[in-house]
């Protein structure tokens, strides 16, 4: 990508409760549950790990049992409304994805995240969201500001 040229337009959210955001495979959430996003970006509830990153509550239960990744998709209850802003994505194979949701990721410019750490600065929030142009909010990376 490249820096910006000019003003950009303010690509903005506001959510408390997070929805859309698929269940990892074979995953049964309750309603209440403290949930994270495991190693991939998917939702699965807090267990004994050291690769899962904890982001909030589930509103309700969702269950995918025998489901493949991404096939029941949940939510998350971020216990406060975070706003949340569109930064544009890198490019393959240092683009921003679902593995880098709970993360921080770094500065390719202005107006563009990477996952390349070197000659980057990082970036002082985490990634919540990652949509395609294919999302009715377009293709962004969301990160919360």
């Amino acid at each position: 990508m490249s820096a910006t040229t000019g003003p950009v337009g303010e690509r903005l959210r506001s959510a408390r409760v997070l929805e859309g955001v698929p269940l990892a495979a074979n995953t049964k959430i309750n309603q209440g549950a403290a949930v994270a996003f495991d190693s991939s970006g998917y939702l699965v509830p807090i267990t004994a790990s050291t690769t899962i990153k904890p982001i909030g509550f589930a509103p309700k239960t969702y269950d995918n049992t025998g489901g493949a990744a991404g096939a029941v998709l949940g939510g998350i209850d971020l216990g406060r409304s975070r706003l949340m802003r569109g930064y544009l994505n890198d490019a393959a194979p240092n683009a921003v994805s679902r593995a880098n949701c709970g993360s921080t990721v770094y500065w390719l410019d202005d107006q563009t995240l990477t996952t390349l750490a070197t000659g980057h600065v990082a970036t002082n929030n985490r990634v919540l969201d990652v949509t395609t142009a294919s999302s009715d909010l377009g293709a962004y990376v969301w990160m919360e500001i």
